[in-house]
């Protein structure tokens, strides 16, 4: 009986997960590029995609802290805040970030306009695409750990 009740609950656990897999297409938090991405994971590198998506939030991060520094000084620095854009949005694109991407380009386009009320507007909006695909993708890496602890693999998503 407790075979039968490990599968169902290893069955819920990969429906969850592949739902919300859709989810972060459907929601534009993920493109294409991330399903390249998740191409590229194998038995011999299984947690590059985690890696990757680690190193992306972290660097992430550390831009929009800079983006926020430079825009708190007395003269704000619009070249400068456009070159960090342009790496985030770089970044953004290699993991599929599609939200954050257009975030960044909207925060761009503020900068060329020198408008500081949609410059903060936009940069808002970037802080919060960039927390929402941080949670989503923490969740989606949590919901493979317990798939992998109740003895099940992790689907594979087209």
């Amino acid at each position: 009986m407790r075979v039968i009740g490990r599968a169902m609950d290893v069955n819920r656990l990969q429906h969850n997960y592949s739902n919300h897999f859709l989810s972060l297409f459907d929601e534009g938090i993920l493109n294409q590029q991330f399903k390249e991405l998740l191409l590229l994971q194998d038995e011999n590198n299984p947690t590059f995609l985690f890696d990757v998506v680690s190193l992306f939030t972290e660097n992430a991060r550390t831009s929009i802290n800079e983006i926020r520094s430079y825009y708190n000084q007395p003269a704000t620095d619009y070249m400068r805040i456009k070159a960090l854009l342009l790496r985030l949005k770089g970044s953004s694109q290699s993991v599929g970030a599609q939200n954050v991407e257009i975030a960044c380009e909207n925060l761009r386009n503020a900068c060329d306009e020198y408008d500081l009320q949609n410059f903060l507007s936009c940069m808002e909006q970037l802080n919060l695409e960039f927390l929402k695909f941080k949670t989503k993708l923490e969740t989606l890496f949590r919901m493979e750990q317990q798939i992998e602890a109740a003895g099940g693999s992790i689907p594979k998503m087209q």
